[in-house]
């Protein structure tokens, strides 16, 4: 009964804000580098951020209050940017006090992890929830690709308890609400920057805390797909000096999208599926020494990377035909 009334609360407020976003014009208009073709209601992503306040409303309490500081400042500056297009200069600064609080709360800052790996952790930390955002360029690969990550943390969890197993089935239930919007051939809303921030601050705190509890490196291969793509592409764009915050069409899923034709959700469903599948060939091997797992990590990059080129290689030539 519980699960019912969250699914009917999100998708009256959610209906609620299609239709203020309407009225106010929170609209994605279309540009060349877009997607889409017609004005389209974004800020959608702000019912993850509610599944998150109606989960700790739910529990009376606050199990993680850094967490919950963090994730509500990158909603909120999400959310603003959602509305007024802020600069990423002014966006900077927060997300990476918001990311630091995260982390905190995960325990990566805890005395007895050695100082490089802090640095590391929160550098990587920093690309992830920008790469996260960064990606969040056609209908339903954000909502897919996350659901693929949460699945295979579920059953982590499920083994060692590090977190209410409630929490995952609450942002299920937001990802369908969400997913009435987006998951179309022409959707009604896109997540924002307000869904893609709260989603990969969830998501950050939710890898970090059970990495760092199950001292499992392997658990970087659940964001594989995303990374190499993302990863590849701002390096590209960086030896390209173009600005990497703006808008453009070298991600490989708009190739997808672009030159073969294929639909959004068809490039979302590949995404997420290719990466349930590698997640869940790893899944029994959380245990085993950590060289093994960082041999497997670094094995499984490389061959995505090599992947990527070969296809960006073979959509380069297909243009020029």
């Amino acid at each position: 009964m519980n699960y019912i009334i969250i699914l009917f609360l999100l998708s009256i407020i959610t209906f609620a804000y299609y239709r203020y976003a309407i009225k106010t014009n929170i609209l994605d208009n279309p540009s060349a580098r877009s997607s889409h073709t017609t004005p389209t209601v974004r800020g959608g992503g702000i019912v993850f951020f509610l599944a998150v306040l109606l989960f700790f409303i739910w529990q009376l309490k606050v199990d993680y209050p850094y967490f919950l500081s963090g994730f509500l400042l990158l909603s909120i500056i999400g959310f603003i940017d959602d509305k007024k297009n802020l600069s990423p200069k002014a966006r900077f600064p927060f997300q990476l006090l918001a990311i630091a609080l995260i982390l905190y709360q995960a325990g990566l800052f805890n005395h007895e992890l050695p100082i490089y790996l802090q640095i590391t952790g929160f550098i990587v930390a920093v690309g992830f929830v920008n790469a996260f955002n960064f990606m969040d360029g056609i209908n339903g690969i954000t909502g897919f690709y996350t659901t693929a990550i949460i699945i295979p943390l579920y059953f982590i969890n499920r083994q060692y308890q590090l977190l209410q197993n409630e929490w995952f089935y609450v942002m299920l239930i937001s990802i369908a609400v969400f997913g009435y919007f987006n998951f179309r051939k022409k959707a009604l809303m896109f997540a924002g920057d307000i869904g893609s921030m709260a989603l990969a601050a969830l998501l950050l705190f939710w890898l970090s805390k059970t990495m760092i509890d199950t001292k499992s490196p392997l658990l970087l291969v659940f964001v594989a797909v995303y990374g190499i793509d993302s990863a590849w592409t701002i390096i590209y764009r960086l030896k390209n000096h173009e600005n990497i915050f703006e808008a453009h069409r070298w991600h490989l899923y708009q190739k997808f999208v672009d030159i073969w034709q294929w639909s959004h959700l068809k490039v979302a469903g590949l995404y997420a599926g290719v990466q349930l599948l590698i997640s869940f060939a790893v899944l029994n091997l959380i245990e085993k020494p950590i060289s093994i797992q960082l041999s497997i990590v670094i094995g499984i990059y490389l061959i995505f990377s090599v992947i990527y080129f070969i296809a960006q290689k073979y959509f380069k030539t297909q243009t020029k035909v």
